[in-house]
């Protein structure tokens, strides 16, 4: 089964704002969102089962996003890139 992946609009402006070897990371790790969106860990490890999740891709970059797994739903929120 896959997850639909919904990304929000200010999610859609950094991923528009990221460089090249972001954007081939950030497709694997979708693809790993798509089909087991709990391979993330809490985002707030005080709630883990909060439903509020985060995954590090491409060793620099890191996706919030939220797991609807009653709805068969991954919210990205946020995705975040740092240049070393």
């Amino acid at each position: 089964m896959a997850y639909a992946l919904v990304i929000d609009d200010a999610a859609r402006i950094q991923i528009s704002a990221l460089p090249p070897p972001a954007l081939t990371a950030l497709a694997e790790a979708f693809e790993v969102l798509a089909l087991v969106p709990e391979r993330g860990s809490p985002h707030n490890t005080a709630n883990p089962t909060g439903g509020l999740y985060q995954l590090v891709f491409g060793n620099q970059g890191l996706i919030v996003y939220l797991l609807l797994a009653d709805q068969d739903r991954v919210d990205v929120l946020q995705v975040t890139w740092i240049d070393a």
